[in-house]
Order: structure tokens, then C-alpha cells, then sequence
């Protein structure tokens, strides 16, 4: 079981990989990693979205005729806002992502035997049992950890 916060955590480290060497997408470590989120990952991101989704829209503003959602293009949710609207979607998110983050997950790992990369101690912790196990080789170097967002 994992949870979300980590898979999230993974997700969010190996795409810091693949900005650093996109080639590491084609090595069998890119095969896995794909695999693992297709089987894992993606639908428990989409759920997330959905949900995510159906707060902005609960809380979007309506045209008073049609009834229909305003949108936004302006704004990163995509819809438009009251401010009292506004501010119970930034709630109801930050509520959503706090549930979220420790919701925990049945997840089928995908192991890599070898690495054309080392990990340091953390990243190392984040991988194991998903895509690293003890038998997994490593070259000597460690790579460095994305900066904290």
C-alpha cells in the first residue's frame, strides 16, 4: 500500500528525471516506470482530478437564463468565480488535497533490475518496492533531488 502523497512524490521526481535525460524514457527503466503509472497511477490521478473537477464546477458561477457554467481562460481552474465562490473552491481544495494525501493505494510495482542511474537515500526510499527492490544495480554516481516546490 502506498499513498497517494507518495505516488505523487515518485510522479513529480521521475518527471524531474526525464526534463534532466528525456532519453532515460526509452531505457527499461522508461518501459517500467510507464507501465507502473498505466496500471497504477493514472487511474487513481484521474480520480483525483475528477473530484478536483467537480469542486471548481460545484462553485463556478452560472449564466442566470441557460443555467449553463461560465468559463474562464484567464484563470488556471476554468472557470468563473464570485468571491465567496472562490474562496470555498481554494477551501474545498486544500481540503481535498489533505484527504488525499494520505488516502492509501493497492499498487502493482513494476521492477528494474538495473538503473542507468544512482539514487541518493530518499529517492532510493521512494522507489523501492515500486520500481527498485534490494536486488536492483546502480551505477556509483547519485543524481540530485528536484528542488522542493
Amino acid at each position: 500500500m502506498k499513498t497517494f502523497k507518495h505516488l505523487s512524490e515518485l510522479d513529480r521526481y521521475v518527471k524531474y528525471l526525464y526534463d534532466a535525460n528525456p532519453s532515460l524514457s526509452e531505457t527499461k527503466f522508461g518501459y517500467a516506470y510507464k507501465r507502473f503509472v498505466e496500471k497504477n497511477y493514472k487511474k487513481i490521478y484521474q480520480d483525483y482530478v475528477n473530484e478536483l473537477t467537480f469542486i471548481r464546477i460545484d462553485n463556478a458561477l452560472e449564466d442566470k437564463e441557460t443555467k449553463m457554467v461560465l468559463k474562464s481562460k484567464e484563470d488556471g481552474r476554468g472557470f468563473q468565480y464570485s468571491k465567496e465562490g472562490l474562496k470555498a473552491v481554494i477551501k474545498a481544495e486544500q481540503d481535498l488535497e489533505a484527504s488525499w494525501e494520505q488516502r492509501e493505494f493497492e499498487v502493482e510495482p513494476f521492477i528494474v533490475k538495473e538503473l542507468p542511474f544512482a539514487l541518493t537515500e530518499n529517492l532510493k526510499e521512494l522507489m523501492f518496492g515500486l520500481l527498485i527492490d534490494d536486488e536492483t544495480t546502480t551505477p556509483p554516481t547519485e543524481v540530485s533531488e528536484p528542488k522542493s516546490e
